[in-house]
Order: structure tokens, then C-alpha cells, then sequence
């Protein structure tokens, strides 16, 4: 769900954002108004869904930060004609040694000797940044040891950083996934689940939610006495250690069975996703015990969503099915969250059911008191959430930039697309305001492309613009947690693919677990740039190695066709700074599903193990480049901000 404005410390007011909708949950709330009734569902929290278009303007504007306190220029040389504006041109001043060279009799000034050329500073400054040359004549060093020019001023963009105290707490596993329910139409395929490749790549996101729903969730019914797939009995009789986490993985000829049908299968589900056209399939305990393991053995806090679609004749909620699924997870002591339905104001279009608000609330009281009644007494209850925004409602909101089936390349990376996340987001931020001002909200699914994803796109390089954009944007606008769909599935969104690849998503997500923390900052690009250069601002996650309380981390994205030098402000401007820099890999350019992480390509190292995410150290009072329509994240060391200690 999309989070309210109070999290637990003072908040800043928020930055006055532009902003279409994303998926929202709202779990734990006690009475809301949905629609044409009230309903209630649990204790403590509102979650949202599925989230819309991801927007990212920044606040803030003219010019200051850092260059202000270092751009003199000095004292003129003498019979120096004053340059027209128009000729002007900023160079870099700055020697190999990192300090200006003096003349004689005159320490610490610059010796021009070229005519027309600008003298740069009395002794005692700080070295300035840049110096004016009018462009009369050849242009070079002014000394032997003054290095090369710098980039046009045009590709420098100044930071402005607001660190007083942070805007929002995120919570820790702010950024989580989803395993949708189509899954199970047929559970053989349950079993890749067992996968440790698989798990190895999940548990590196880990702390995160696991959410299992989607619209095939209301079409799922649980069969305690189903008897297990041949795939699944396979899986389970291989697993000889009594630590199943430690157990091996899918016998080999399983796997490769089933990765041979997967495609066949994976437009089966496509197909019925298209055509809205769902039947009704059933799973046993089995499927149930594989979803679970992997989920624990992963690190992850397991969500599942029951099915909200069965019915009484008066139209009430038929709670039986959800009855044997609670018997049979506590006898297991599954430590389990749930959610009750999938976008029901989908109902009628999807079944031919039409559930009124009230209804909807009584239900939600109706699975709150099976939950108090079992083992899970003290479990969440998240839910409904609603695929699009109405008047006067409160949800759980699913939404996505764009269809998948029309989307092009230019649409990832076009900012007023990215833009339309926050319109969605500030309405539904409204009305738990109103309604519920000390919910949270969660974004429960959400993707770049509905519909399964782009084909050639969701799963490239080319969506990390979206994927992190949003990221950014739900921390900055108070959302708590946000829930990707999908990690593995049918489609072209997933964070890993058929064959256990991760893609690129993957990559900048685990990068984003490890270097992001909790309290978000606020940062801005001052200028015309705020569009394109779009930038974020974190306390750095300090269950890095590298890391400590009060380190900063930056994360920017370069929709420009031109290197940016991203300059920090001031006070900022000697510390040491981690580059992590994300481009694509070979010849497909943004469309490869390959990464680099500063130059290193990014793969496992086995089944087991994820490679290291090395750094590049930046010398201190270096700019932070970034080339053209690239994106990454940058920690500012020993930066000692008050509030991220």
C-alpha cells in the first residue's frame, strides 16, 4: 500500500511533486469507506497494490550548492579585454597535482602567460573549479601541469542535498517481490521452487515480502487430499538432509523437464491473462509446503492470497476453503500473512460477480475472525486492493506505466511517462489521509508494462529507468513497502528468467538492497536538468561491510544523450565517494539483458553464490560522471549526517 505521511519520525513537509496509478493494499485497516460501503480488515496497516507510472521530477531550482563558494574568477591580468558573455568558455583549472601553480613573487596565483587569458586566485583559497577563457585564440593549458579541459559547463549539473532530518522511514524490506498464483494452474511447476539457484538469487534480496496473488488467486482452491505431482513427489524424496534449507535441489532430469515445458506453459497462462478468461485449478498441501520453504529458506516473509470469488448463494463469502488452508498451515506452524481477494472491483468483468463495499468489509471481518480463532491470531491481514483509482475509496492500487503490447523503447526512457507515477500515488496518499491518517501504505504489485511486460524491453536494460525511478519516488512520497512483480513467471517482467538468469532488474534491485537504507533524504538537481537527471537520496544501509552510520547514498539516472557531472554540494565536496555504475553489456546497447557494474560484467559465480558488487573509489572533489542513458548509485563516506546516525 502506499504509505501515509507519518512513519515514525518528524516528516519534512513533502516536496511539492507533479504525478497514473499504482496497485495499493490496504491491510490492517479498521473501517473504510470503498465504494458503496464500509469494510474492515485488520489491525494496524494499509497496504497498497500494484503501482501506475513512475514519475520523478525533482523540487528546487536556480543555481547553488557547491559551485557558489568556488567559481571567482580572481584578479583580471592586466590589458586583459573583459570577454563577451558569448565567448566565454569554463575550463578546468585544477593541476596533476591537485593545486594551482604560482608565479613568481605572487604564491599561490595561476601564471597565464597567453595574452587574454584570466588570472585565478589570491593565496589561502581553496583552489577554484573552474576558470573563464574568452575564446579568442587557441585554447590549451596554462601551464605544463594544468590538465586537460574539462566537460562544457552545459553537462555539469549541482546538487542540493536537504539532510536535516530524514522525510520518510522505509521500512527494511521496502523493496520485495511477488510470485504470481498462476503458478499453480498446473503445480508441477510449483517444484521449480526448489531450485538453490533460485533460492540463492531470492535470498540475496532478502529481507523482503513475498506476495502470492494476482488474478488467479480467486480462481485457486485448496485440496488438502490432492495427491502431489510426479515432479513434486520427485523433488521431496531427493531431500534426504532433515535441514530442508540445506537440502539439494531439483533432481536433474526433473528440471530439465520442466524447463523444456515451460514455455508451452508459459503461454497457456499468457493467453488466459490476455482473455480474462480464468478457470477454476486446485493445488494441494504439497504446492502449499514448497511456497513456504522456499519463502523461509530464502529469508522472506511469505504473503498468500486467498480466494475471494467463492461464494454463498445470498453472495456471502464462502470461508471453508480458507478454513482447511488455515487448519492445514497450523499444524505446520507456517508463520504466514494473508490477503483476502484480488482487485475485487474486478469481479464482474472477471466472473461475473459484483461485490458491493459493505460486502466486501464483512468479508474482511469474516477472515479476521477465522485468523483469531487459529494459530494466526496475530497474523497481518492486507487487502483488497483495486486496479484503478475510484472516488471516495481507499485500496490497495496495481498499476503500471504502460501496455506492454504497444510500448516502445522511447517510452522507458521518456520522462513524462516516469512522471505519471506521482499523480496516482498523491491522490490515494489523499484519501488515506483522510480516512486513515496513520496507515501505511504499501505499493503491492507493480511493474513497468501490464499485460505480462514489453516483449524485448521489460526485461533489458532499458526498464532499470523505470524500476529505479519508481523506487525512488515511492521512498521520497512515504510508501513503505513496494512489491515487484514478478520474480520469476510467465511474461517479460521478471527479475530471472526461465533459465534462473538473473536480468538486468535483479542486478540494480540487489544493489539497491545493499547499498540503500531505510531513511530517506531529500536531493535535487538545480537547473533545467530535474527532468532528465533524476536523483535520490538515502542514509547508506549500514548492514554494508563497507559502510557506517552517517554515510550518504546517492542514486541518479541519466536520461540524457550526454555525459552529466553530477557536482555535490559544498560541504560535501573532499569526501571520498563509491561509484557504482550500471551500464549495459554488449552489442544490444539498452536492450541487452547483460550488465556491467563499473565495467565488470555481472554474473553468478555459481548456483551458490552471487558475485561481489565491487566499488570504484572516486578521488576526493571529483564530479560523478554519468554517460548517456546510464544509471547508479554513488556512497558519499564519512559524510557524518546527523540524522542517518
Amino acid at each position: 500500500m502506499l504509505q501515509g505521511a507519518r512513519s515514525g519520525v518528524p516528516s519534512a513537509p513533502p516536496p511539492e511533486l507533479p504525478g497514473p496509478p499504482g496497485r495499493l493494499a490496504l491491510g490492517h485497516v479498521r473501517t473504510l469507506r470503498t465504494g458503496v460501503g464500509d469494510f474492515v480488515s485488520g489491525r494496524d496497516t494499509a497496504t497498497v497494490g500494484e503501482s501506475v507510472p513512475g514519475s520523478g521530477s525533482e523540487p528546487g531550482g536556480g543555481r547553488g550548492g557547491r559551485g557558489e563558494g568556488r567559481r571567482e574568477t580572481g584578479r583580471t591580468a592586466e590589458r586583459t579585454p573583459r570577454p563577451r558573455r558569448e565567448e566565454v568558455h569554463k575550463v578546468s583549472a585544477l593541476s596533476a597535482r591537485g593545486r594551482l601553480q604560482g608565479r613568481p613573487g605572487e604564491p599561490g596565483m595561476l601564471a597565464c602567460r597567453k595574452p587574454g587569458m584570466l588570472a585565478c586566485r589570491k593565496p589561502g583559497l581553496r583552489p577554484p573549479l573552474l576558470l573563464l577563457l574568452p575564446l579568442l585564440g587557441p585554447l590549451g593549458p596554462c601551464s605544463p601541469d594544468t590538465p586537460a579541459a574539462a566537460a562544457p559547463a552545459d553537462d555539469a549539473a549541482e546538487l542540493e542535498f536537504f539532510t536535516e532530518r530524514p522525510l520518510h522511514l522505509v521500512s527494511p524490506a521496502f523493496l520485495s517481490f511477488t510470485i504470481d498464483a498462476n503458478l499453480a494452474t498446473d503445480p508441477r511447476f510449483f517444484t521449480f521452487l526448489g531450485s538453490s539457484k533460485l533460492r540463492t538469487l531470492a535470498r540475496g534480496l532478502a529481507p523482503a515480502y513475498l506476495r502470492f496473488g494476482g488474478n488467479k488467486g480467486d480462481f485457486l482452491i485448496f485440496d488438502p487430499k490432492k495427491e502431489p505431482a510426479f515432479e513434486e513427489r520427485s523433488y521431496w524424496l531427493s531431500q534426504s538432509n532433515q535441514d530442508i534449507c540445506k537440502s539439494g535441489s531439483i533432481p536433474s532430469d526433473v528440471e530439465e523437464k520442466l524447463r523444456l515445458e515451460w514455455p508451452f506453459q508459459e503461454q497457456v497462462l499468457l493467453r488466459e491473462q490476455y482473455q480474462k478468461k480464468f478457470t477454476n485449478s486446485t493445488y494441494s498441501k504439497h504446492s502449499v509446503d514448497m511456497l513456504y520453504t522456499f519463502a523461509s529458506c530464502s529469508g522472506l516473509n511469505l504473503i498468500f492470497g486467498v480466494n475471494a470469488l467463492l461464494r454463498t448463494t445470498d453472495m456471502h463469502w464462502d470461508s471453508s476453503n480458507a478454513q482447511l488452508l488455515l487448519d492445514y498451515c497450523s499444524s505446520k506452524n507456517y508463520n504466514i500473512s494473508w490477503e483476502l481477494g484480488n482487485e475485487p472491483n474486478s469481479f464482474q468483468r472477471k466472473a461475473g460477480i459484483f461485490i458491493n463495499g459493505r460486502q466486501l468489509g464483512e468479508d474482511f471481518i469474516e477472515f479476521r475472525k477465522l485468523l483469531g480463532k487459529s494459530a494466526f491470531k496475530n497474523a497481518k491481514l492486507y487487502g483488497p486492493d483495486i486496479g484503478q483509482p475510484r472516488r471516495n475509496t481507499v485500496k490497495m492500487l496495481k498499476s503500471y506505466y504502460v501496455n506492454g503490447r504497444i510500448a516502445t523503447k522511447e517510452d522507458f526512457l521518456n520522462p513524462d511517462i516516469l512522471d505519471t507515477f506521482i499523480s496516482s500515488v498523491q491522490k490515494t496518499l489523499r484519501i488515506v489521509e483522510k480516512i486513515r491518517p496513520l496507515k501505511k501504505v504499501w505499493l503491492g504489485e507493480t511493474s513497468s508494462a501490464f499485460g505480462g511486460g514489453a516483449p524485448f524491453l521489460s526485461n533489458t536494460f532499458a526498464a532499470g529507468f523505470m524500476w529505479l525511478d519508481k523506487l525512488g519516488l515511492s521512498a521520497r512520497m512515504g510508501i513503505e513497502v513496494v512489491m515487484r512483480q514478478v520474480l520469476f513467471g510467465a511474461g517479460n517482467y521478471h527479475l530471472v528468467d526461465g533459465n534462473f538468469e538473473p536480468l538486468p532488474d535483479y542486478w540494480l534491485s540487489l544493489l539497491f538492497k545493499k547499498l540503500v537504507g531505510n531513511k530517506v533524504l531529500m536531493a535535487s538537481v538545480k537547473g533545467p536538468d530535474r527532468s532528465k537527471l533524476r536523483v535520490y537520496l538515502h542514509c547508506t544501509n549500514t548492514k554494508h561491510p563497507r559502510y557506517k552510520e552517517g554515510d550518504l547514498t546517492l542514486y541518479a539516472l541519466n536520461l540524457h544523450n550526454v555525459t552529466k557531472h553530477l557536482e555535490l554540494p559544498h560541504h560535501l565536496f573532499n569526501k571520498q565517494v563509491d561509484k557504482y555504475l550500471i551500464k549495459p553489456s554488449g552489442p544490444d546497447g539498452l536492450l541487452s539483458k547483460s550488465v556491467q557494474l563499473n565495467d565488470q560484467i555481472l554474473k553468478m559465480v555459481d548456483e551458490q553464490t552471487l558475485p561481489a558488487l565491487t566499488e570504484k573509489p572516486l578521488h576526493p572533489g571529483s564530479s560523478l560522471g554519468m554517460p548517456p542513458f546510464s544509471y547508479g548509485f554513488f556512497v558519499i563516506r564519512n559524510a557524518k549526517i546527523a540524522a542517518c546516525i
